[in-house]
């Protein structure tokens, strides 16, 4: 079968979807939303850890340098879906979201030995609110709706070369360069509610976001012996310009809900300058090889892996005073995880291994201050996470589903606000075997 040509068309309709939001988040209002972790289902159960993880059988797109990392003659296709489920709770008040999606395509494979490419579509930040209030004036009400939607989306292409490539010792380096793309929406209204009549007014204020952004990557493995190795990763975002077109709109209506039946206050299109302050992640990851055992006639080899890691983001802030509420603050978070294989040589012992020991098993834990702020505070997050990864040996090669599961809590300190979220993601790692005509070498005697 020929895979080619239907995952270059899922990646260009991909590529020309219209932005959607994939966030319930109401402080998704500032700055350029909800930041994406860029997420894998793989990074989501181990705590999100992400640059650390290298893996030949994971594309690893937040660490630049691991794509050299990827094995030999093998071309992998990653596609992800989220869905999160939240539950908001402030004072008596409490409301629920859910919002699924479809998150990214990513395309990655190994040039030579020492070098690896990668290309695709990510989200990079995302907005999506609705907060409602009725109010009585003493003669007529006034309902104020203020809505958010709208996504950027990363269109990046990233190279790794590997300056050392010792059978014990690795050591690389890497670059994504970006292309962020997409438009954020603020919307306020207000509606006169006196009877039938629905008069009011809508102020709009779009966001276009057309700029470039890079970051760089490093890795260094570390053989300790036989059974034991060490990785030590490393990210770095340099000062990064956000350019974007700002347009604001106001309109009156004698019927709010007939966009026909608008008259225009006010159209104001202008340029809008950001400036997201350095960022940079640094992460270790440590590999043991346990005592191999026997399972009546069969042979295990089991493998442990411990992951940590910490990350510094920098602030955001507007060059000039043009959006109300736009900056946001310098944010961090520390990760830790553990995955358990009870057999990592699963190609070589396919044919003897039962279900449970052909899977991967994973677990973590994060914190985070995030870049909100409500009179003063920073919002908290916290959650541990679980995960599986299932080959998938239909046929000899590297794909795989991975699911990864997250509980955790988001609250402002010293207020009664709080969201209680359930977090799933589903990454499909799509790596068609070496047999396939399409990576077969023809040669002309």
């Amino acid at each position: 079968m020929n895979y080619k040509l239907p995952l270059i068309i899922c990646f260009f309709w991909m590529l020309n979807a219209n932005a959607q939001s994939i966030t319930a988040e109401p402080a998704s209002f500032y700055g350029l939303g909800e930041k994406s972790t860029k997420g894998h289902a793989v990074f989501d159960a181990l705590g999100k850890n992400a640059i650390n993880v290298l893996d030949s059988g994971i594309l690893n797109h937040n660490n630049p340098a691991s794509y050299n990392r990827l094995s030999k003659g093998s071309t992998l296709y990653t596609l992800g879906l989220h869905s999160r489920q939240s539950w908001y709770q402030s004072g008596g008040i409490k409301q629920f979201n859910a919002t699924p999606m479809v998150e990214e395509f990513t395309l990655g494979f190994k040039i030579s030995k020492q070098m690896g490419l990668s290309f695709g579509l990510r989200p990079y930040s995302s907005r999506g609110y609705q907060i409602t209030e009725t109010i009585f004036t003493g003669l007529d009400s006034l309902r104020y709706n203020y809505t958010g939607k709208g996504a950027i989306q990363d269109l990046y292409v990233g190279y790794s070369f590997g300056i050392i490539e010792k059978p014990k010792t690795k050591f690389a380096i890497g670059a994504n360069v970006s292309y962020l793309f997409g438009t954020l929406i603020n919307e306020r209204s207000s509606t006169l509610l006196t009877g039938a009549s629905t008069t009011g007014g809508i102020e709009r204020n779009s966001l276009i976001v057309r700029s470039n952004s890079i970051d760089l990557g490093t890795y260094f493995t570390q053989a300790l012996g036989k059974k034991h190795s060490i990785t030590l990763s490393a990210v770095y975002q340099p000062q990064m310009l956000m350019k974007a077109d700002l347009l604001k709109e106001l309109y009156s209506t004698a019927t709010i809900n007939v966009p026909s039946s608008y008259d225009t206050i006010d159209y104001v299109s202008q340029q809008f300058r950001a400036t997201a302050a350095q960022s940079w992640q640094a992460g270790f990851a440590y590999s043991w090889k346990l005592p191999s055992y026997k399972r009546q006639t069969r042979e295990l080899h089991p493998l442990l892996q411990l992951y940590g890691s910490y990350a510094s983001y920098g602030d955001l802030s507007q060059n000039e005073n043009l959006i109300t509420g736009f900056d946001q603050s310098l944010h961090s978070k520390i990760s830790f995880g553990v995955q358990f294989q009870p057999e990592y040589k699963v190609l070589e012992n396919l044919a003897t291994l039962k279900a449970f020991e052909k899977l991967s098993y994973r677990a973590g834990y994060y914190q985070q201050t995030l870049p909100y702020l409500s009179n003063g505070q920073q919002y908290q997050e916290r959650a541990i996470t679980l995960g599986f990864g299932l080959p998938l040996l239909a046929q000899v090669s590297l794909s795989s589903l991975n699911v990864g599961f997250t509980l955790g809590q988001r609250q402002i300190p010293n207020t009664d606000w709080s969201e209680n979220f359930i977090g799933a993601r589903v990454s499909f790692i799509m790596a068609p075997s070496n047999f396939e005509k399409w990576f077969r070498k023809r040669q002309l005697d």
